[in-house]
Order: structure tokens, then C-alpha cells, then sequence
């Protein structure tokens, strides 16, 4: 075959480009329903939260990882350092921290913190410090308030999120407080705690900037919890943050990525305060993208003692033929930690027949340092680090936080620690008597 002429061989050339892409477009398997945009405008309104862009996205796979980073943000900090966590343990890691944060307060870097009152008296000695040199501190959940009423309140008025947030530009997210137990979290040193963070550089960083803000103003200044709560209201009514950004220029067409799309700088900041709103914003996200799995789900948390809305959905998964596998401490891990190591690993093991039965799959971790970490990777399409646990207080009651990722990238990273932490695993299989055993 010839052609005569250049505009003949051009129309040619035309034609066969725009018949390949359109064969190539054809040729694509359909969007995994979790990265679906009508399931993440969904996502946004029940979990109140909005998909933020993250310009760098960086798994922190133990205290080891995360410290270095921890201690670079404080440093390099210009404007603001806001945080929040459950306690701060006295050690030589906190006592390095303070001497930061008040040097940084010296410079004329606004420092906030939010801790749990009730552990707060453990350490009263680091908050006058704080409070002596100007560092802004505030007591959720003060000992007055969630045990003298009733020892139920302190249930239900419980500080259990710990993020980190400097400059409005960088965050911190993850289940790690401030101890030396969790900076040498991984090894094999006395009293070590395996936990894991997740760090994001960008916009992202903002919205939790703006939750911190919200929070903190909802006690001491109406107009700038007004203020606060109005910008991320506006936030969460669009599908992206910032909002003129279009979600499908965030995923690309690749085949050699899960579901044939590679996704990159995606994140959602999940946060809740169930005592005050009345609701657990976090519940929505797991159940939701739960129920949306395909492929596999892992899960990993201290003690595996799911809610019914949590069990339920997992059971469903596993029902369908979803690979769901489960990862908690064995019972020589739990032994390694300080409080109520027993009872803990007793109530685990109570809840894995009818898990078991069902076709979920349990592990038992018997690394160098007791499992702290809250993992959960679902089809290798979303991924999320955080302080939320499967149990029923972080499910109703507990304030909570943690970032998700749709990043490609991210997910990969988070997917490797799965693996690796599987090779330090038993699998725990059933008796026929209904009691569970291990495989060793």
C-alpha cells in the first residue's frame, strides 16, 4: 500500500494514534471501586474528611525511622509546632524534647500541645516546665472529668490520637507517643515498643494544621473555632484539596500498577472526636473500604478485639473470598508489656473462633519488640497508618487520627512491612473443640 501525497499519509498516521489510544483505553480494567470518585466523595461526607495532595509521602516503619524525622521537624521548625499525643513518658527521649521545644519557644515558635489529663499526672513535673516557659498546654480529658463522675467517662473521654504538625507545611501521623520505648521501638533493647508512623510534606499538612486549630479552639476562642471549622467545612464539601485540583490528573493508566492504575500524592487526614461530635468519623472509612475490598485485607493492631460493625464487615470479606489476614501480638509479646499483658491477650484469643470460622486469617507476632502498630492495607489500592485500633473504643469512643494513602508508591512501602512483619508471625489455626492453636 501507498499513499500519494503528504496530507493522505498524515490522516493515516491520525487515525491509527487515535485508534490506538482508543484501544488502549478499552483495554483498561475497570476503577477499582475504592478509587472510584463518587465512593471518595462518599468517604469525604461520612468520615469528615477530605483526598488532600501530599507532595512527599514517607512510611516510618518504627521508632528507629520515625525519631530522626521527629527530631529534624522540630528543629527546622520556623513558625509552629502543634501536637498532640496520650502521654509523655519521662525518659531521656522526653527530656531531649522538652529541651527543644522550649529553645524553639525561646526563638518565637508558637508551641501547642494536647495530652490525656488522666495519664498527665504521671508526669506533672515536664508540664510545669512546659507552662514555665511560656509552652501552651491543654488537658483533655482531665482526671475531674473522666473518672470522678463515673470510671465509664473515661472510656468515652479518651485522648488516643497522636500527630505532629510544623509550620502548616509538614506532618506527623501515627500510633507512637513521646517515650524512649517507642524512638527504640523494633530492636531488642529493654522495654522496646514496635509502632509505626507515616509522614506528608504539603497540602495535606494544612488540613491537619486546620483540625489542630479547631480543636484546640473549641474550649478558649469561640471566633477562631468559628474560623476554623468554616475553612474545613468549605475543604470537605469538594471532592480535593486544594480544590482546584482535578482528581484525574492524580492517577495514570499504567499496567504494571494494582488494577492497572498508578496513583501518586493522594492522602486523606482522618480524625475524630466522638465525645464532642457525637460521632466516630474514622468507623466510616474502615467499614466502608472494607466492604469494597476484592483482593485481600491486612490489619494490624496491639489486640485484635473488633467491634460488631468491625467483626461483621470482616467476616463479610472473608465470606466473599477475601484474603483478610489479621495480625496481633502473641501471647510472649504481650508478656513484654508494662500493663496488663494477660488480660489483654486472654480477651484477643476469646474473639478468633468465630473469625477463624469464617475464613479470616490470624497471626501472631513474635518480633524483638512488642506489635504497637495500626497497619491496614486493603487490595494494595489504599493503605493507612494511624493510633485507630479494631476494638470497640477506638471504633465509638476514642479520639483518634491517622493518614490514608492512595499513593502507588506508598502503598508498596506499606505492603513490604506487611510482609516482613508475616515472617515474624504464627498463623493461628483451629481446634475442633473451637479452641484456637497456633501453626508454628
Amino acid at each position: 500500500m501507498s499513499f500519494k501525497n503528504t496530507k493522505q499519509r498524515a490522516c493515516v498516521v491520525l487515525f491509527l494514534v487515535l485508534f490506538g489510544a482508543a484501544w488502549a483505553n478499552d483495554a483498561l480494567p475497570p476503577l477499582h471501586p475504592i478509587l472510584d470518585p463518587a465512593f471518595q466523595r462518599e468517604l469525604n461526607a461520612k468520615t469528615n474528611s477530605v483526598l488532600s495532595v501530599s507532595d512527599e509521602i514517607q512510611l516510618l516503619v518504627n521508632g528507629v525511622i520515625s525519631y530522626p524525622v521527629r527530631w529534624r521537624m522540630l528543629e527546622e521548625a520556623k513558625k509552629s509546632i502543634y501536637f498532640t499525643t496520650m502521654y509523655i513518658f519521662n525518659d531521656d527521649t522526653t527530656r531531649k524534647f522538652a529541651d527543644i521545644l522550649i529553645r524553639k519557644k525561646k526563638e518565637g515558635v508558637d508551641v501547642k500541645m494536647i495530652v490525656f489529663g488522666a495519664y498527665a499526672i504521671a508526669n506533672r513535673p515536664f508540664y510545669k516546665k512546659m507552662r514555665k516557659n511560656g509552652i501552651e498546654v491543654e488537658m483533655y480529658g482531665k482526671v475531674s472529668e473522666v473518672v470522678l463522675p463515673t470510671p465509664a467517662r473515661f472510656w468515652r473521654k479518651h485522648l488516643h490520637d497522636k500527630y505532629f504538625v510544623v509550620d502548616g507545611k509538614e506532618a506527623l501521623v501515627g500510633g507512637m507517643n513521646w517515650s524512649g520505648r517507642y524512638e527504640r521501638g523494633g530492636t531488642d533493647a529493654k522495654v522496646a515498643w514496635r509502632d509505626t508512623d507515616i509522614y506528608v510534606r504539603g497540602p495535606q499538612a494544612a488540613i491537619v494544621e486546620a483540625e489542630f486549630a479547631k480543636r484546640w479552639n473549641r474550649s478558649v476562642g469561640k471566633e477562631a473555632f468559628d474560623d476554623a471549622d468554616r475553612q474545613l467545612s468549605a475543604a470537605y464539601a469538594q471532592l480535593m484539596f486544594p480544590a482546584h485540583l482535578r482528581y484525574e490528573d492524580y492517577i495514570a493508566p499504567d499496567p504494571q500498577a494494582p488494577y492497572g492504575r498508578r496513583v501518586r500524592n493522594l492522602t486523606r487526614f482522618l480524625y475524630q472526636q466522638p465525645f464532642e461530635y457525637g460521632v466516630a468519623h474514622m468507623t466510616p472509612f474502615y467499614k466502608e473500604t472494607v466492604d469494597r475490598a476484592q483482593s485481600h485485607i491486612y490489619w494490624q493492631c496491639i489486640s485484635m478485639r473488633p467491634a460488631p460493625i468491625q467483626k461483621q464487615a470482616l467476616i463479610d470479606a472473608a465470606k466473599r473470598g477475601v484474603d483478610v489476614r489479621l495480625m496481633t501480638n502473641s501471647k510472649h509479646n504481650m508478656r513484654m508489656i508494662m500493663f496488663g499483658a494477660g488480660p489483654y491477650y486472654d480477651f484477643t484469643r476469646q474473639e478468633y473462633p468465630p473469625l477463624l470460622e469464617a475464613g479470616v486469617r490470624i497471626f501472631e507476632y513474635s518480633g524483638k519488640a512488642p506489635l504497637h502498630s495500626k497497619g491496614f492495607l486493603v487490595d494494595d489500592v489504599v493503605a493507612a497508618i494511624g493510633s485507630y485500633n479494631t476494638t470497640f473504643t477506638s471504633e465509638r469512643h476514642y479520639t483518634e487520627s491517622a493518614i490514608a494513602t492512595y499513593d502507588t508508591d506508598a502503598i508498596q512501602a506499606v505492603k513490604h512491612m506487611f510482609e516482613e512483619d508475616f515472617t515474624q508471625c504464627s498463623e493461628v489455626k483451629m481446634w475442633k473443640r473451637r479452641m484456637p492453636d497456633r501453626i508454628d
